[in-house]
């Protein structure tokens, strides 16, 4: 380890870090430090003894272990080749991690510490296309900064929330098994549907999730979380067409009621049984409560 006489480089990032890691000193603001320590995962490459360093995507980076006046320090130097950092790795809308990182990743471009075993969750938001059409496009980008939101919360630290584009979404649970990955599917939908109801906007997703181990490769991960995500949207299907069935056949015998209630009205010349009058129009009565119930449910 050697003695270090820290001084300011404007062309360079600078991060100075104690070995609790926090910050004592940056060139650049807290809200920036807090990005390039995260987004490049710094923190994960800290040397033991000897200079780290490597290349991440448009930056080379290095870290060293130093001492200012008796007191052991991380000093970490980015160096970024022409290419503007807060364009790199986040996606704008939602925070979350954007494309370009997960392509850097799985290439290998980006030097993350890929955990032995991990659970990939695939989510898309069913009714985007819809929520611009009938609500304009700004409503659509709420309601994916609302899945972004609701990802973010859901997730620990050291998993990755990425929006691959559009309307899909990966996360990357490290040492997960599958049931835990449906927990926090759970706890994604629990936190949409607070926040969709604080914007008044209905929010619809679906979602897969696959394993890893040493048979497959990340393609087969990805291909294995889309089939049981689209898995989920033809159930929905199933479901919304057996609902919509049923309600056709409710609302046939609601029609064959009514018809039969006015017609025992209109026999007022013959008399009306005002007891058999009744009971129709209690059945009648009855079949539109269910009718509005279970419409309410699909």
């Amino acid at each position: 380890m050697r003695k270090f006489k820290f001084e300011n480089d404007e062309k360079l990032v600078c991060i100075l870090i104690n070995r609790q890691g926090r910050v004592c000193y940056s060139n650049i603001s807290k809200d920036a430090v807090g990005k390039w320590l995260e987004d490049f995962r710094i923190i994960d490459y800290l040397p033991i003894d000897d200079t780290v360093s490597f290349n991440v995507g448009y930056c080379t980076i290095t870290a060293d272990k130093i001492v200012l006046n008796e007191e052991k320090y991380y000093l970490i130097l980015i160096q970024s080749h022409g290419y503007i950092y807060r364009y790199a790795y986040r996606d704008s809308v939602t925070g979350l991690y954007n494309r370009n990182f997960w392509e850097h990743l799985i290439s290998g471009v980006l030097q993350y510490p890929m955990p032995p075993k991990f659970t990939l969750i695939v989510i898309d938001i069913d009714n985007l296309k819809s929520i611009n059409d009938n609500k304009g496009h700004l409503t659509g980008d709420k309601a994916i900064r609302i899945v972004g939101q609701a990802i973010r919360e859901s997730i620990r630290k050291r998993d990755l929330g990425v929006r691959y584009g559009g309307d899909e979404f990966f996360i990357l649970l490290a040492n997960t098994k599958k049931i835990v990955a449906d927990k926090v599917i759970n706890r994604i939908r629990e936190n949409i549907s607070k926040k969709e109801k604080k914007e008044n906007i209905n929010i619809e997703i679906s979602a897969g999730a696959a394993c890893y181990d040493c048979v497959y490769d990340m393609g087969d991960i990805i291909k294995m979380a889309d089939r049981n995500l689209y898995k989920e949207k033809q159930m929905k299907k199933t479901k919304e067409k057996q609902n919509s069935d049923k309600l056709k056949h409710l609302l046939m015998e609601i029609e064959k009621l009514r018809d039969e209630l006015n017609k025992k009205v209109s026999k007022e010349s013959q008399g009306i049984n005002n007891e058999e009058t009744l009971k129709v129009s209690e059945k009648l009565d009855e079949l539109i409560t269910k009718y509005l119930k279970d419409e309410k449910q699909c």
